[in-house]
């Protein structure tokens, strides 16, 4: 790892050995001294310290399961993760400590709470001094977890109701994201990974299993702020970083006026490969990118429930707009209403074939979602035959002749109007095009006539507001 804090005035540069040992003496300290069982939830909310590495890597060799949040929680937001997971730990820093002891009367579950960083208030254990107490070379002697208990757990949001609880193993993330770093990541020993995306967010997890599965490095910057594009630029032209990945939003902006300047005129350091993920990425910001930094973005698809299981891979054509081909080995397909797979060019439901005997196929997808009494859910539908079931993911796609597969949008997103299904991801790529608009999101719109109708939000371009909008709008 190589670590930078926010101002970038200090770094440290991490080896395999150090997460090793660290995660050593903290499995040691939590079975040891705190009598943290194998099985029992610890929820984290860490900035990008070092630490949350640590820390979870302890977590996956002494069992414990890990539940990664986002620091933009607030109090209840903490609290409803708590009492929902039953967690008996909850680490953080010195603010997520404060809103965890405005609730803990609420959280019967809860026995320790671990600040990171700063002196911690009382009734709180300090990280540091804590460990303080273990050998520099302790060694954790527990028997290791069977790869088919819990690692971790996401909290993930659907469209109504509050966030449901993902539950992985440890395969179908910390091993099988050895699919994501090295076919769409590409990563290699030696080169250095950038994800923008914080620990709270799956995405961050794989970034962790994708690149240190295939012994590359993972750069960090301790940024706590909004996404900054000449900041990021910045950052790309000071530090060796031979990887980059951004969300759609974050391209954008990079492409966008007097950044697109700065990245045609001053390429990034090190740079080799881009990907895009956590969202669809837009065709015209393809294009723009490679313009000006003579790099692809190769997009990505995948979610919170599985690795990466689509995208765009070496030795295979971009066609911009598309999410790519199937990952390597993976059973990804587009069906229709009854389970049955879409000729080529129809629109159905983007499905994983999942092998119900347990012992061959994919296994780069979830437990389930945990219910309240740990019954776990996967929602698998019928396919017609009795080895197998179809997970749904809840996108809507097609796939053209050569395999490549084009994002519809969210199944329950999709408007339907006159008769005709409108995606509504086609109408934002086309009005991003227009080089007044930064962002756009589409949504459906109730009316007598024709049931739905398209409407667009639209956030203007700073050299765009002010103008004429009418003159804009055609």
């Amino acid at each position: 790892m190589h670590w930078v804090s926010q101002d970038r005035k200090t770094e440290r540069k991490l080896s395999f050995e150090h997460f090793s040992r660290q995660s050593h003496r903290i499995a040691t300290y939590l079975q040891d001294k705190l009598g943290v069982k194998a099985g029992e939830k610890m929820l984290v909310v860490l900035p990008r310290v070092p630490e949350w590495w640590e820390i979870a890597t302890a977590a996956f060799r002494s069992g414990i399961v890990l539940c990664p949040a986002t620091t933009l929680l607030v109090d209840k937001d903490i609290e409803y993760r708590i009492y929902r997971s039953a967690a008996t730990v909850f680490v953080g820093d010195s603010v997520s400590v404060q809103k965890v002891l405005r609730v803990r009367k609420n959280c019967p579950s809860l026995k320790h709470i671990i600040q990171v960083g700063d002196r911690s208030p009382k009734d709180v254990i300090h990280f540091n001094t804590a460990l303080s107490s273990i050998d520099q070379n302790a060694t954790y002697t527990s028997p290791k977890p069977a790869v088919a208990e819990a690692a971790l757990i996401y909290f993930t949001s659907g469209t109504t109701g509050n966030p449901k609880m993902v539950q992985h193993n440890h395969i179908s993330y910390p091993l099988a994201h050895t699919i994501t770093g090295k076919h769409w990541l590409r990563l290699k020993p030696g080169q250095l990974y950038w994800n923008l995306s914080e620990q709270g967010w799956a995405k961050a997890a794989w970034s962790f299993f994708g690149a240190w599965n295939c012994g590359a490095g993972l750069f960090v910057h301790d940024d706590r702020e909004a996404f900054n594009a000449r900041q990021t630029l910045e950052v790309l032209h000071s530090y060796p970083i031979t990887t980059f990945c951004a969300p759609p939003t974050a391209y954008r902006q990079l492409v966008l006026g007097e950044m697109r300047a700065v990245l045609e005129q001053k390429k990034p350091k090190a740079l080799v490969h881009c990907s895009g993920a956590g969202e669809p990425l837009n065709a015209e910001v393809i294009r723009l990118f490679k313009e000006s930094s003579g790099l692809e973005i190769c997009d990505g698809y995948g979610q919170t429930e599985t690795v990466l299981v689509c995208g765009n891979f070496e030795g295979w054509e971009i066609r911009p707009g598309s999410m790519g081909r199937p990952s390597p080995g993976v059973p990804l397909c587009v069906v229709d209403g009854d389970g049955k797979e879409c000729a080529d060019g129809d629109e159905g439901d983007i499905a994983l074939r999942v092998d119900l005997s347990g012992v061959g196929g994919f296994f780069g997808v979830f437990d389930g979602y945990l219910g309240e009494h740990g019954e776990l859910d996967r929602r698998l539908r019928d396919s017609g035959d009795n080895r197998w079931k179809w997970y749904l993911t809840g996108d809507r796609a097609t796939r053209d002749k050569d395999g490549y597969f084009w994002f519809v949008g969210r199944s329950d997103d999709v408007i339907n109007s006159s008769g005709y299904r409108i995606g509504p991801f086609e109408v934002e790529s086309t009005l991003k095009q227009h080089p007044a608009v930064v962002e756009s999101a589409v949504v459906s719109s109730p009316e007598e006539s024709r049931g739905e109708v398209v409407k667009a939000f639209i956030v203007l371009t700073r050299e765009a507001v002010g103008e004429d909008h009418d003159r804009l709008a055609k």
